[in-house]
């Protein structure tokens, strides 16, 4: 069987939806599953996957009709049994091979603020117009699952649930060397080091997170908070002076894979306050590195930490500030929530995430 994969999303920074297309082609590899890559720019950033040459998405209107007829060459000349398309896009409706839409949230339906704009609501409706068309629909948290049933009823039984996986990097430390290297390239390491990594948009929540710092290192005196993320927003870098937490707030742009590894390894607790996700996965990388983690008690965060992180209400200071001292204060359930994190974690090893793929892909390949 082969199958051929959009990988049209893959830019050189990556973001969550980069690793798991990457690392879904890296799990089914792994399988001895044949994949061809679709898209522009596929063959230089996945050098040793083999790449269709097709151009990406137009940016005007009429990229629909020319991705569709783009993507339906694809059948005869690679021999294509399958088309994954792994985010949320029209799925071609001419293709006579099945195809699979990974849906990683509705964030653009469940929140108003992130379709303002006309052309979102323009894009967006038309993918509730065209998602029936997918012969499968892959959700990537249970809680996605149930976002996708209560907008879209009648896509409910097409509709499977297989996890995020988290790449194999995070599942094997870097050596003290590298990471004091690594690490040192900011400033040096003071503890307790608290992680964060994502971006700052509103359902981020990373205000409450600064407020609660606040007062964690009127306890915690020689302790730092890390942000990994995009560009530092104008209103963090305000709240973060106001609070009077300039020497203990380190904002970093996204970093490579084995830089943010290396930081990781640095952290004494991993904190995600985060009022919506469709899957988490900072809080799965945490997990892999045997960081604890706390994190805010949505659904799909909630999903992925279980029982081996713990749990507050997004927006309650008072929980966070309590919930992190906590753990700070007792090594021993930091070392406990350790191990369970790793155990955990081995439920979004890319191999055991990509043996649910493959059972799938079968099931739709005669």
């Amino acid at each position: 069987m082969k199958i051929a994969m959009d990988v049209s999303i893959i830019e050189q920074c990556r973001t969550g939806t980069e690793e798991y297309v990457e690392g879904l082609i890296w799990g089914l590899s792994r399988l001895g599953t044949g994949v061809v890559g679709v898209g522009r720019r596929g063959q230089a950033l996945l050098p040793d996957q083999p790449c269709l040459g097709l151009a990406s998405r137009p940016k005007r209107p009429l990229w629909e009709k020319l991705w569709w007829e783009n993507v339906s060459i694809i059948k005869t000349p690679q021999d294509v049994d399958l088309l994954h398309i792994p985010y949320m896009m029209y799925p071609p409706v001419a293709l006579s091979i099945p195809t699979v839409v990974t849906v990683h949230d509705v964030i653009p339906y469940r929140l108003s603020a992130y379709h303002a704009r006309w052309k979102e609501r323009l894009y967006f409706g038309q993918i509730r117009k065209y998602l029936p068309h997918a012969s499968q629909i892959v959700a990537i948290s249970r809680a996605t699952a149930q976002d996708i049933a209560e907008l879209f009823p009648e896509l409910t039984a097409r509709v499977t649930v297989i996890p995020n996986g988290v790449h194999p990097d995070f599942f094997r430390p870097v050596p003290v060397e590298q990471m004091e290297r690594l690490s040192s390239r900011y400033r040096p390491v003071r503890h307790p080091r608290l992680l964060y990594i994502g971006g700052y948009d509103p359902r981020k929540n990373v205000s409450t997170l600064l407020k609660a710092c606040q007062q964690v290192f009127a306890r915690h005196t020689g302790g730092e908070l890390v942000l990994i993320g995009a560009e530092t927003d104008l209103t963090i870098q305000h709240q973060i002076a106001d609070l009077h937490l300039q020497e203990r707030v380190v904002t970093t742009p996204y970093l490579t894979r084995q830089e943010v590894v290396a930081l990781y390894q640095t952290a004494d607790l991993f904190v995600f306050p985060s009022t919506y996700e469709g899957f988490g996965m900072p809080p799965a990388q945490a997990l892999a590195m045997g960081v604890p983690v706390v994190a805010g008690s949505t659904p799909a965060v909630s999903e992925v930490v279980g029982d081996s992180g713990l749990l507050v209400p997004p927006q309650d200071v008072d929980a966070w500030v309590q919930t992190i001292n906590k753990v700070l204060d007792t090594p021993a359930l930091a070392q406990k929530m350790a191990a369970r994190g790793r155990a955990r974690a081995e439920d979004f090893n890319w191999e055991t995430v990509a043996r649910q793929y493959d059972r799938l892909y079968q099931r739709l390949v005669p």
